[in-house]
């Protein structure tokens, strides 16, 4: 399997909805750029627009990672959807921003003061966690990477003013909740891996700026999960919510 088939085979798995069964370790990507490749060379498959970013990472000032979603996969909460449409569900509460103007690439790096004046809006959401892999989560962290960092959603609650919020939330440790069905998801200790997760959007925009990628201000950056991420077997009823931010709602059908 050649990087490009890798891309022409994520993209027959999304439109088929068939899973790809896992290559060889020396056949997926040999490294993050290549990844990175494949996931412009599965967005230009599929044809369609980008809608949002993924991004996180394991540690406070940890190497952190990113992937592109598809419009077609960005939800407005409350919402309905199909649990046959995907090939596994796992969800995860997070914190979302879009910039408030177009961010262009250049030479110099941003800073951090300059990029989070930039930001526009905050919201809640729910990623749904997906991977097109057969054998996933037994598949090389690269190969996840180029699968979109195996994102299969985004939902989205109602956008607030970043700069009303920007010194009253936690950031760190906000209240929250989710639960299925009434049960609650939460852990008995939740957090961002990454701390706060406003240290990735500094990431992203040099992450886009090296790749020659100009932000929209109507892209939904998701930064990584507060809960941990949980499987949902079947239909039901999720709901997410952030003290100080809202709520987020998927029915799963």
């Amino acid at each position: 399997m050649t990087h490009d088939d890798l891309a022409q085979r994520l993209v027959n798995a999304r439109r088929q909805h068939q899973l790809i069964d896992t290559a060889a370790p020396m056949r997926m990507p040999p490294d993050a750029a290549t990844a990175y490749a494949i996931q412009q060379a599965v967005m230009a498959g599929l044809g369609t627009t980008t809608g949002g970013w993924k991004v996180g990472a394991r540690a406070p000032g940890g190497p952190a990672s990113g992937a592109p979603i598809p419009a077609t996969l960005i939800y407005a909460s409350p919402v309905r959807l199909e649990r046959q449409a995907f090939f596994r569900v796992l969800v995860e509460l997070e914190i979302a921003f879009r910039f408030a103007e177009p961010i262009a690439p250049r030479a110099d790096a941003y800073a951090r003061d300059e990029v989070l004046a930039l930001v526009g809006q905050i919201l809640p959401a729910i990623e749904i966690v997906d991977s097109r892999f057969a054998e996933w989560p037994n598949v090389v962290p690269l190969a996840q990477l180029a699968d979109a960092q195996n994102n299969g959603a985004l939902v989205t609650g109602h956008a607030l003013p970043y700069a009303a919020l920007a010194r009253s939330l936690d950031f760190v440790a906000p209240g929250l909740e989710l639960s299925f069905d009434g049960a609650s998801l939460v852990p008995e200790a939740p957090g961002n891996p990454a701390g706060d997760p406003r240290e990735l959007l500094v990431w992203f925009v040099n992450h886009c700026a090296a790749m020659g990628i100009t932000i929209e201000p109507e892209w939904t950056v998701t930064t990584g999960t507060y809960v941990g991420a949980h499987r949902i077997a079947g239909p039901g009823l999720m709901h997410g919510r952030i003290d100080g931010l809202g709520e987020v709602e998927i029915e799963f059908v």
